[in-house]
Formats: structure tokens, sequence, C-alpha cells
């Protein structure tokens, strides 16, 4: 196991507060900037299998207000899963439960509201803890899987009628894992 640190800068003050994250074995952390390269991946396995005669089935997910949607409960959880606790656990709950919001329309604004859900954006850790909150989402599919960004792209090459089997299980057990945690696919954009 390894250990990376962290830095985050906490939006109501300027003080660097430095957070280990633990990078456990079997546990890809994707990164934001490397959406080009999981698509050039993805379409280099497609071009494989099209230069072979076979046939590729593509599902493509996208998260609904994927930063948003986060429970913080849930988060945390999973973070305890992972081997962050103690002190670092204690300092990332915090950073994420000391967040009130209101709503400002036409001048007039609501009350004050805790936020109990969504990773902090414009943040360095955010985009962090939503993929770490993520990362098993790959957890017993058989298929390829993709993570990107808030994009999820799940695709099979189909020999036989055992591959769409495959794939459409696959497809069942991403909804079934949306459940669980909380996590909506967006519809709209779902292909």
């Amino acid at each position: 196991m390894s250990i990376e640190l962290v830095q985050e800068r906490r939006p109501h003050n300027n003080n660097v507060t430095v957070i280990f994250v633990y990078k456990i074995l079997n546990v890809t952390i994707r990164s934001y900037h490397l959406a080009n390269m999981v698509s050039e991946l993805a379409i280099d396995d497609w071009a494989r299998s099209l230069d072979s005669g076979t046939r590729t089935d593509i599902a493509i997910f996208d998260f609904s207000k994927a930063l948003d949607s986060v429970p913080h409960k849930r988060l945390l959880v999973k973070l305890h899963s992972y081997g962050i606790r103690g002190g670092t656990l204690r300092w990332v709950e915090s950073f994420l439960s000391c967040r009130l919001q209101r709503v400002t329309l036409s001048g007039t604004q609501s009350s004050w509201r805790t936020v109990t859900s969504g990773v902090p954006q414009g943040t360095v850790l955010g985009p962090l803890l939503f993929l770490l909150y993520i990362n098993d989402i790959a957890s017993d599919i058989r298929s390829e899987l993709r993570l990107f960004a808030d994009d999820c792209i799940l695709y099979r090459a189909i020999k036989n009628r055992c591959d769409c089997l495959i794939l459409q299980d696959d497809i069942t057990k991403l909804h079934q894992w949306s459940l669980v945690w909380q996590m909506t696919f967006n519809a709209k954009n779902a292909i």
C-alpha cells in the first residue's frame, strides 16, 4: 500500500491542509485529464473487434448531476472501507459537513440549508472524492468498463448469445449499483 499526499485549500480560508489518501492495491484512481486516453483505449478496442469481424455492443451512461449527488455518509463509509480512518476521515467529514447553501431567485433568498450530498466543485479534493466514491462500480463486471469524469462506457465484443447475456447482466449490475449507492444515471444521455 502506498500513500500519496493531496493538498487541499479550504474555501473559508487560505490555509493549506494536507491529507493522506491511501492508494489501495487493485484500486485505480482515475483522473479527469485521462478522459482522452480512456476514449482512445475504448476506440482502439472497438477497432480491433471490427478488424477481426466481431461486433461490439456499447452502452454509454452519464451520471445525473454526478458531483452534486454523492451522499456524504455513504462516501465516508467507502473511504473507511478503503482504509482511510481516524483523523484523516474526520478531516474529510469536516470538509464535507461544514457547508451551507441557499437559493436566490429574483432578489428573494431562501434560508440557509445544510448540504448533505455532493462534493465541493472547484477544489482538488472534490473530484478525487467522487472518483473514490464510484471506484467500486466495476466490481463483478465482466464486460469492458471505462470510466472518465461522470461518464461510464460499458462494452463487449459479441461473438455469441452468451456475450449478449453477459453484457445485459452487466448493465443490470450497473443499474443495481446506482440504486444502492444513490447515483442515478441520466436517461437522456444514456446510449
